[in-house]
């Protein structure tokens, strides 16, 4: 069966291409073949149809074949070019190779033809082959860089952070959150140790999910805390190659700090509802027998003359038995649930039953309590109990700061509490000072005192979270905490309230406060 084959011969003579012509049908060839002798109308022939080979001669009167050839070259087209000449020397043909020519076969040798068209088809296929796999490699590679752009852009967008490690734990890759969350240069994170990543992370070794995934092949959880006072839940996913084995671990980090302190402020929230009740039916079978106690001392000071000293006594009786009484009253207002309104409130008053609740016990630690009240101070604009839970937290610190300093009584041991007007931004403010002559707060951590679980006391001292619910409580209410320390010397918290007759706008609004 014959074999299509479209030739375009470049040649002057026309018994010459007759002869190309027959020694092609004679080699098994269906031919179509087109004749040009000009620059011209060999530019027609390569513009009007494709061709699978070109013969040309060497020399012709317009034109030469290495005109030919790079008019080929410059159409961009690869096909099997080859000189069929009845004189050239050697070194012509060489010139014609270096140029691009594939082949060079005499007209008195044209039993060369044959084989040579079928090599040159062959390659040129090869060629062809090798450019549709280039182009394809490169398209691939452009897809991917673009699919890579985009998957990067959608992990530099999540806002967790994750960081893909090798078998020693050092880091292949990391998301821009990761740098914005532990707050490093993005370009340093490749190659660093996990450890050199988190330094402070308290999950070492056996405690470490990214290890155990390692270990275990599966994806492994676990809670970190850094020395940021962060909280982090952290999941450890394995990645794995074609034979099963684990060679990284991709980690994902989570900052759950805020959940945790939902959490926690939830849980606090519920103990706090359910101590108000064991305090309040505690008030109340302590306030049955103490009345009694009130009523029959009166009836055995009204048994006595008014210059005996028994009287005296009796009435000393009465004074203790309704100072029990007025503590059971404030005990009784604190644990008693309330609307979350804000109204009018007398500092006076908190300040009154916040001390009725704590003078005993500053009293029995040898605190000397001075307090500098502004007369006729206007009232602010409060919910009662939430600005008494305020000022109790901030009597508890003083009280610690101060028995830390001073085991035993001393006459340094002071805590002073001052009250005034002032004006922030145009708006009248009741301010609160408390100041003790404690140990004081380093400058180091003075900024993270408000931070949630963050505290100065020892481990079982504190929640860390008295400053943080107290700040939020003043924040609902429109004013402000501040404080200022130098360790080893005094702390001052400052309470800003808004009063509740210069600020008319602020009346009688329902607050959010209750469930910090």
């Amino acid at each position: 069966m014959s074999k299509p084959l479209k030739v375009l011969i470049v040649e002057d003579c026309e018994d010459d291409v007759l002869l190309l012509k027959l020694r092609l049908r004679q080699g098994g060839y269906q031919i179509h073949t087109r004749w040009v002798d000009s620059a011209a109308t060999l530019n027609q022939a390569l513009t009007a149809e494709t061709w699978d080979v070109v013969l040309s001669d060497y020399s012709l009167p317009s034109f030469t074949a290495i005109d030919a050839l790079f008019m080929l070259q410059k159409k961009g087209l690869d096909l099997p070019f080859i000189i069929v000449s009845g004189a050239i020397g050697e070194e012509t043909a060489v010139a014609a190779m270096k140029a691009g020519a594939h082949d060079y076969v005499m007209k008195d040798n044209l039993a060369r033809l044959l084989p040579a068209i079928e090599r040159e088809m062959r390659e040129a296929a090869i060629r062809r082959e090798r450019r549709r796999a280039e182009e394809a490699l490169k398209e691939s590679e452009r897809e991917n860089r673009e699919l890579s752009r985009e998957f990067r852009a959608l992990l530099d967008n999540i806002p967790d952070s994750l960081t893909l490690l090798d078998s020693d734990r050092q880091v292949v890759w990391a998301n821009l959150s990761t740098a914005k969350l532990l707050d490093r240069n993005p370009e340093g994170l490749e190659g660093l140790h996990c450890n050199e990543l988190w330094p402070d992370c308290t999950a070492r070794e056996e405690d470490c999910p990214v290890l155990r995934s390692f270990l275990s092949c599966q994806v492994e959880k676990g809670v970190i805390r850094t020395e940021d006072a962060r909280t982090w839940g952290v999941r450890a996913f394995p990645v794995s190659n074609q034979h099963g084995q684990v060679v990284s671990v991709i980690k994902m980090a989570s900052d759950i700090t805020r959940q945790i302190q939902l959490r926690e402020e939830a849980s606090r929230a519920g103990q706090l509802a359910s101590l108000g009740e064991l305090a309040a039916g505690v008030a109340h079978e302590i306030n049955n027998p103490i009345n009694g106690i009130i009523n029959y001392a009166q009836i055995l000071a009204d048994q006595f003359d008014k210059d005996d000293d028994s009287r005296e006594i009796v009435r000393e009786i009465i004074d203790e038995g309704e100072r029990v009484a007025n503590i059971v009253k404030n005990l009784l207002n604190f644990a008693k649930a309330r609307p979350e309104v804000k109204q009018p409130v007398v500092v006076e008053d908190i300040l009154a039953a916040a001390l009725a609740l704590t003078k005993s016990q500053l009293n029995r630690d040898g605190i000397r309590l001075l307090v500098d009240m502004t007369p006729d101070l206007p009232p602010v604009l409060a919910h009662l109990q939430q600005i008494q839970q305020v000022v109790l937290n901030v009597i508890s610190n003083a009280r610690y700061a101060l028995n830390q300093k001073y085991p035993e009584r001393s006459e340094k041991k002071l805590f002073h509490i001052e009250t005034e007007t002032c004006t922030v931004q145009g708006k009248l403010f009741a301010r609160l000072s408390f100041l003790d002559r404690g140990i004081g707060i380093a400058a180091a951590i003075l900024p993270k005192v408000m931070d949630p679980f963050y505290s100065t006391k020892p481990s079982g001292s504190g929640t860390g979270l008295g400053l943080s619910i107290s700040h939020g409580i003043i924040k609902d209410h429109g004013g402000e905490i501040r404080i200022f320390s130098e360790q080893g010397r005094y702390t001052r918290v400052v309470i800003d309230l808004p009063l509740a007759e210069a600020n008319s706008q602020l009346q009688l609004q329902e607050g959010s406060g209750g469930g910090r």
